[in-house]
């Protein structure tokens, strides 16, 4: 809209006018769907106000919103929210051309430009518009599993702008587990985002309470919704099938049972496409169909079946699948003609038992239609409850199909069932069928007085049946609910009896009913476990029992029993429906160290015809000592050598270790006590990370070349772990002696030294001299050198070294002569070294460079 024209008007009658225009210096903020006033006014320095001289603009970014001019308000037609947008034209005559914009949206948000021209001038305000939308907060409420990962979701939705922090709390301690996705934009303009956080609670933990926190920038104060976990049970889920004998029908059967709360749906899928079955008619009116008829032609052939269990427990639907065969697999390779039915409804006191019933029938003749009856099945789980549901299937009657279920007891006793008000009516006053009836045609047929027995027989059954209508034909679906004793159940006959238009048709079984005993491991039926306060933690685990209750006791002695406080015990429902429990004890380690000890766990069970029982003792205890080879240092003739070993990992501490010497060439070990000869230190022994002790043994030992070398050491280990004690061997040791080095004796020209208690006899001896310089050493010849050995009596050895050192020059300077011996031997790291000095007649031992004494002299042989 081009307003320059009558701005060029309003200049030509208007030349002396002073225009001030005013408005907000900050950006004014504004949440959705509210109503918001841009403050925009005007003054003049000479009122009051001429309206032929005033026009007034109101421009969203470049594009014109409205304008006021000689007091008529227009709008532009071409901005679909001109009609949320006004200005008050009575205010303007006053200053005030403030914008109002009804019902803000987020689109509105940006700059608005409000010009003002009072002829001659024009001034205009820009107005920053901040839109903000609050959050709305909502946890997905479900039910929770104990001891499982339950993953609880939570809604943000319909805020702006997109930043926001969620933060998620149990019992008001903030969850660092949390997951918040990424915010997704509306078709508003607003967002919406979901958070998620997994919570494992406790099989103790009650009263939880979690919540969803919100921050955002529209907010004053965060945001929340709570929830306070309530605990809920997982379906059971199994489909099965059950054939018709020579009719050739299959029925198959999805079982749901044990679940909580009760909202729950199945679904079915043929060739895992959900099967939509049509509730509602052309007249506004509904259905609750129980069967859907599904046609199998070659073109469309069903080659599974799915039974598909959504529940707020879980966190993916659970699907049970069956495949079926096609049409050319099927031994009749005849047309197939599949029925599907459903029962939602209460067993007893089940919290809510589903069943979806699926037929699927083959006809030799697609005309012949008969009164068709199924086997009794009964699946093979039941749940908490121990209910146990059996059923039977019947087809293609004229009329209304009557059922009776009669169960007759191991004791002989006979109940008579029927799911019929008007069979209930005839019953005597202290006779009660608790039923659950969906539909009755008013007949009726009286029951048998010889089978009517009191409302105790009559409490623990139950049963419901379903009748349903196909191409004219009449259909049922009957279950028998049963809650079984070993004792009343042991051998029992149960009859399912329809009749059908007065023709009678039976089905019977024979059935036992035996509790699921538990079972527990046949290795390692008792585990052990250490704990920091030295006890020793005993747990064992029974498994797949059937009913829930279960005695379970510890006790401990040695001959004599005395009970222990179980420490802890959780019974849970396994995925076979059967139960599980988890027992655990303490019991104090130092009680493993009395011989003979042991830890006895005792169960009792109503499937058992007696207390069973597994004990432990110390021989079981898994923390065995380790014993590493013996530490053997050179065994050098009259010396003290150590043998020592490492002992880890055993537990309790009362290690028994002892020390053997075996003789050299003989077998019979000897006990090792202390002695002069023998050293026995007293153990060091530490507690690890891992709660067992380690140790380290040791043996002293004074050797002698005489009676050790040859000979064997033994240490073995004994502990109440084991049966039999461990041992190390050193092997034969064998025994060195060290030269050493003595009797200096000079003779004239000579020098004369015994190298003494050496082994083995293989030695070198090496003399060299050298005249007024001592690094300069030449080796005297073997010339000059007399060497004589022996053995002496502890079998060592001793060589006497005589050495001439004066040459027929030195003997004319016989002063300044150094002379040296190296003496080399197996049992020597280095080779020992000894420096004479020959000096005014005498020989002198040299230490460092320093005289140290004077050979003693002998006179000339």
């Amino acid at each position: 809209m081009d307003s320059w024209p009558l701005y060029l008007v309003l200049l030509l009658f208007h030349t002396s006018s002073e225009l001030e225009v005013t408005g907000p210096a900050s950006p004014h903020t504004v949440l959705v769907g509210s109503r918001v006033l841009l403050p925009c006014r005007f003054s003049v320095d000479t009122p009051p106000v001429n309206p032929i001289f005033l026009a007034v603009f109101w421009k969203f970014g470049d594009k014109e919103l409205l304008k006021y001019d000689k007091g008529i308000l227009n709008y532009n037609k071409d901005i679909s929210s001109r009609l949320r947008m006004t200005i008050d034209g009575q205010a303007a005559m006053s200053g005030d051309v403030s914008l109002t914009i009804d019902n803000v949206t987020i689109s509105d948000k940006g700059i608005y430009t409000c010009s003002v021209i009072y002829s001659p001038d024009r001034q205009e305000k820009e107005i920053e518009l901040h839109v903000q939308a609050s959050p709305k907060v909502k946890i997905m409420k479900k039910s929770f599993l104990r001891n499982e990962e339950n993953r609880l979701h939570c809604s943000i939705t319909d805020f702006y702008p997109s930043n926001i922090k969620v933060s998620w709390f149990k019992n008001g301690q903030i969850l660092i587990t949390s997951d918040t996705g990424k915010p997704q934009r509306n078709s508003d303009g607003t967002y919406m985002v979901n958070s998620s956080v997994i919570i494992t609670p406790a099989e103790t933990q009650d009263n939880m309470i979690i919540e969803c926190q919100v921050e955002h920038e529209s907010l004053v104060n965060s945001i929340k919704d709570n929830y306070t976990v309530v605990y809920g049970v997982v379906p059971k889920v199994q489909i099965f099938s059950s054939r018709r004998g020579e009719d050739q029908e299959q029925v198959f059967f999805c079982d749901v049972q044990g679940f909580y709360p009760e909202a729950m749906t199945v679904n079915w899928l043929l060739n895992r496409r959900k099967i939509e079955i049509p509730s509602k008619n052309a007249d506004g009116s509904f259905n609750k169909e129980s069967y859907y008829r599904v046609q199998s032609s070659p073109d469309n052939q069903v080659t599974n079946i799915s039974c598909e269990v959504q529940h707020e427990t879980l966190m993916d639907p659970v699907i049970k699948t069956l495949r079926l065969p096609r049409e050319d697999e099927d031994e009749l390779g005849s047309s197939t003609t599949s029925l599907m039915a459903a029962i939602l409804g209460s067993f007893l006191v089940t919290v809510a038992v589903s069943l979806a019933v699926f037929y699927k029938k083959i006809y030799k003749d697609r005309g012949f239609q008969q009164f068709l009856v199924s086997p009794i099945y009964m699946p093979e789980m039941w749940g908490e409850d121990r209910k146990v549901t059996l059923y039977c299937t019947a087809s293609n009657c004229p009329k209304k199909v009557q059922v009776t279920w009669t169960v007759t007891d191991a004791d002989g006793q006979s109940v008579m069932m029927s799911d019929r008000e008007s069979e209930k009516e005839k019953l005597p006053s202290d006779y009660t069928v608790r039923t659950d009836q969906s539909q009755a045609d008013g007949q009726s047929f009286m029951i048998p007085d010889e089978v009517i027995e009191n409302e105790r027989l009559l409490s623990d059954y139950t049963v419901r049946t379903d009748q349903s209508q196909t191409d004219r034909m009449h259909n049922v679906i009957t279950a028998l609910n049963i809650t079984p004793s070993v004792s009343k159940h042991r051998d029992t006959k149960i009859v399912c009896k329809f009749i059908c238009d007065g023709k009678t048709k039976e089905r019977k079984i024979k059935w036992k009913f035996q509790l699921p005993k538990p079972q527990i491991a046949d290795e390692n039926p008792i585990k052990l476990s250490l704990c920091d306060s030295g006890d020793v933690l005993c747990s064992a685990s029974l498994q797949n029992f059937s009913p829930k209750d279960i005695q379970i006791t510890w006790s401990c002695g040695v001959g004599h029993y005395q009970d222990l406080e179980t420490f802890k015990e959780t019974v849970i429902v396994n995925s076979q429906q059967t139960f599980d429990a988890d027992s655990e004890c303490r019991i104090p380690g130092d009680l493993f160290k009395e011989p003979g000890f042991k830890v006895r766990l005792h169960w009792r069970h109503e499937s058992m015809d007696g207390p069973k029982w597994r004990e432990v003792s110390a021989t079981d205890l898994p923390w065995r000592p380790q014993i590493g080879d013996i530490i053997i240092q050179d065994w050098l003739h009259s010396a003290e050598a150590k043998l020592q070993c490492t002992i880890s990992g055993y537990f309790p501490d009362n290690l028994d270790v002892k020390w053997f010497r075996r003789e050299p060439g003989k077998q019979e070990l000897y006990l090792v006590s202390p002695s002069e000869k023998y050293k026995l230190p007293v153990m060091d022994v530490t507690r690890q990370e891992d709660r067992t002790y380690t140790c380290t043994a040791s043996l002293i030992v004074t050797v002698s070349r005489r009676t050790d070398h040859g000979a064997e050491f033994i240490c073995q280990v004994g502990h109440p772990s084991m049966e039999r004690p461990l041992e190390r061997r050193t092997g034969e040791l064998s025994v060195k002696g060290i030269p050493l080095i003595g009797n200096f004796v000079q003779m004239d020209r000579y020098i004369s030294l015994d190298v003494d208690s050496f082994y083995p006899k293989d030695i070198t001896i090496t003399w060299s001299r050298a005249w007024n310089n001592p690094e300069d050493y030449k080796r005297i010849p073997d010339s000059s050198i007399q060497n004589t050995s022996h053995q002496n009596n502890d079998r060592t050895y001793r060589l006497t070294s005589r050495c001439e050192g004066l040459t027929l020059i030195d003997r004319a300077n016989p002063n300044g002569i150094f002379l040296k011996l190296m003496v080399d031997h197996d049992g020597l790291q280095s080779p020992l070294v000894h420096v004479f000095l020959r000096l005014d007649g005498n020989y002198y031992l040299l230490q460092k460079g320093q005289k140290k004494f004077k050979l003693p002299k002998l006179p000339m042989e």
